[in-house]
């Protein structure tokens, strides 16, 4: 019966969810990815900020699913849970000043062909990256007892989204220079965008919508640079000898030139 109902609800929510996003977005998407703990959360949030920008605030695996184009091979692939977009646009209020829509998720690093073959030009995404060590010897919420990331799963993140560095539709940063450098960062990351600096992005943790996340501990906090060059810590130096042995996660740093 669920089965069936949704066959029949689904169509209609993605019939009516497209009209609405015709309607009110008159640029191209922004998609965001990146592995895990590399501050895909925090690029949300700042981006957020701005009023252009309308923002789905919490990962719906929206691009974790695929099935072929019942309508043909152009695109070849469809997104199987673009409802849950549909969905999200059809229940709130656009603001006027909002002229594309915002999604992150750290799995879409491992679709960002399938997304870029959907949208056939029509889509802007970014790929943050982050010092490995510290990636690999982050805690979540989630689970704080224990590493969130392997160095294999780091590692293949990392060559997915580096098969899209020369890309013209994908823009590539590092969380360093976002935390360092973070309005000369953001101004470029802005001009890839075609989007002028607004000036809430200054302060931008008192303007973005989203205050909390399930990847932070604790809310919202002005940019900082306290999470950069943790893993020199000693409490971290056996994790740290662990991803200096492994021969790819070592390689992938000396590429990305954190060594």
């Amino acid at each position: 019966m669920e089965t069936t109902l949704k066959k029949w609800i689904n169509p209609l929510i993605n019939r009516l969810g497209k009209t609405k996003e015709e309607n009110h977005f008159s640029r191209p998407p922004v998609i965001l990815g990146g592995c895990a703990r590399s501050g895909t959360t925090l690029l949300l949030a700042v981006l957020s900020a701005h009023p252009s920008f309308f923002t789905i605030p919490k990962e719906i695996r929206l691009f974790s699913r695929w099935k072929p184009n019942p309508e043909g091979d152009q695109p070849p692939l469809i997104p199987c849970r673009m409802d849950r977009l549909y969905r999200y646009l059809l229940v709130r209020s656009i603001p006027d000043s909002a002229t594309r829509w915002l999604e992150k998720d750290t799995i879409n690093i491992r679709y960002f062909q399938q997304i870029l073959d959907y949208y056939q030009g029509e889509v802007r995404l970014v790929h943050i990256i982050r010092d490995g060590r510290d990636v690999m010897t982050s805690y979540h919420p989630k689970r704080p007892d224990a590493f969130w990331v392997e160095p294999d799963r780091w590692v293949f993140d990392m060559q997915e989204g580096l098969k899209y560095a020369d890309h013209p539709l994908v823009y590539t940063l590092k969380y360093e220079d976002l935390v360092l450098r973070y309005e000369e960062t953001v101004k470029k990351l802005l001009e890839f965008l075609g989007e002028d600096f607004h000036p809430h992005l200054r302060e931008w943790h008192l303007h973005t919508p989203i205050q909390r996340s399930q990847g932070w501990f604790g809310g919202v906090q002005r940019t900082h640079a306290r999470s950069i060059g943790k893993w020199k810590q000693d409490r971290y130096q056996e994790r740290v000898r662990e991803i200096m042995a492994h021969p790819e996660a070592r390689k992938m740093l000396e590429t990305l030139g954190y060594l």
